[in-house]
């Protein structure tokens, strides 16, 4: 039985900070990947399927980095793996505007996929998964609502610094003295589990085990090679190789399609409606079956890639971009109450980073094949109707593992035989 208690709640602190540094990741690093694509191209004279290839890279870079940060921060404090890879991105900014090759490019994209791996998404969802049980999608909402904040707040300054200044800005002040305090939000707030500080998850003055993080749940090597577990991460590798792929060039189709302007705005409007439909259904989504939601978001985003496919004024490009936008957060939220559904919270920290890790391949393919077809294939149309079909490859892998639940119950099952 649970009780809810009186006092203020250390976890939303915890969540506070985890939004800040997602929110730094994804503003500096994640949606400003397509401003990057546009001044690393016009100063260099590198193409657009060489920069993709290496937007493919650092998303492939932070898959595999995604692992070993699984295992530290399931046996260490998760504090030390952050901090040490915020310094590995401060340091990667730096020497940016330095490069001078396609290899220096490369190196530095894998660094940025290492540091953003330590700090972004598996270390943000555990600490969210942990300390959150009974409002988990809220906590994640709320924590995940840092990575739209960045592309709303953050990145479009970005842009404009390197208009102005070209690649040297992302030596400025704005983005280095951002990055690197992450490093105190980290080590006085991100404090590992509730347990840590004497505190049940939720805020409750009592739990169940069923509801401590830990006290339930399957581990890790059976899980991962559950139905439900490889055929839902399967669907999420053509779900996020469609949304990552959109997102990393949606700066470059918007200028394409319309003007500058309109393409600063396309990324705003991107994150905003990313955020605001994120809380809206975090806000509903513990008391409701995830299963069916998640499928009707694959079908929103292979509708949302084909209407994109054929914009061609102002009006539809921020129209359009709105639609894609309000299924951006929601997707990514929902790999992880999937996962916490299914498996729970004993190894979450270990499921997620091998989901992350296969996801990845579909995240790091998705920036390349757009620029791919972009360059040699027709344009965005074409490379945008292929990604539609990517999202609804994805629906049918979803809808082939069958619901997490029926997974979970099965789990049970054989554990009591």
């Amino acid at each position: 039985m649970s009780h809810a208690s009186t006092k203020p709640f250390f976890g939303w602190a915890v969540l506070a900070a985890t939004a800040y540094c997602l929110m730094i990741g994804s503003g500096l690093i994640f949606y400003a990947m397509s401003v990057f694509l546009e001044n690393i191209v016009r100063e260099t004279g590198f193409s657009v399927a060489q920069v993709s290839a290496a937007n493919t890279l650092f998303l492939f870079s932070s898959g595999l980095a995604g692992i070993a940060v699984g295992e530290l921060i399931s046996r260490f404090d998760i504090r030390y793996t952050i901090a040490t890879g915020t310094l590995v991105m401060a340091a990667a900014f730096l020497a940016i505007p330095a490069m001078q090759n396609l290899t220096h490019l490369y190196a530095l994209y894998t660094a940025l996929g290492v540091g953003y791996a330590m700090t972004a998404l598996v270390p943000g969802t555990t600490l969210a998964a942990r300390w959150f049980v009974r409002r988990r999608a809220l906590a994640l909402a709320l924590t995940q609502s840092g990575l739209s904040l960045g592309g709303i707040l953050l990145t479009p300054i970005l842009a404009e610094l390197m208009g102005a200044g070209g690649l040297a800005a992302v030596r400025s002040p704005f983005a280095i003295i951002l990055i690197l305090m992450m490093l105190p939000v980290s080590i006085f707030f991100m404090r590992p589990d509730p347990a840590a500080m004497g505190l049940h998850p939720d805020g409750d003055v009592k739990v169940d085990d069923a509801t401590t993080p830990g006290g339930d749940g399957i581990e890790a090597a059976r899980a991962i090679r559950s139905r439900f577990f490889l055929l839902s991460a399967f669907a999420s590798v053509f779900a996020l190789l469609t949304q990552v792929g959109a997102i990393a060039h949606i700066y470059s189709w918007a200028l394409e399609r319309a003007d500058a302007e309109t393409a600063t705005i396309s990324v705003s409007l991107l994150a905003g409606c990313s955020f605001v439909s994120r809380l809206i259904c975090g806000s509903f989504l513990d008391r409701i079956s995830i299963y069916p939601f998640v499928l009707v978001l694959f079908v929103l985003q292979a509708t949302a890639m084909t209407t994109m496919a054929f914009a061609d004024s102002v009006t539809l490009v921020l129209a359009t971009t709105a639609f894609f936008g309000a299924t951006v957060g929601n997707i990514l939220m929902s790999g992880p109450l999937l996962i916490g559904r299914a498996f729970g919270t004993r190894d979450f920290p270990r499921i997620l980073s091998y989901n992350q890790l296969i996801m990845n391949f579909g995240v790091a393919v998705g920036p390349l094949l757009i620029g791919t077809i972009y360059d040699f294939g027709g344009g965005y149309q074409n490379a945008l109707l292929v990604v539609s079909a990517s999202s609804v490859l994805a629906f049918f892998l979803l809808l082939a593992a069958g619901s997490p639940d029926a997974c979970a119950r099965q789990m049970a099952d054989e554990n009591a035989k």
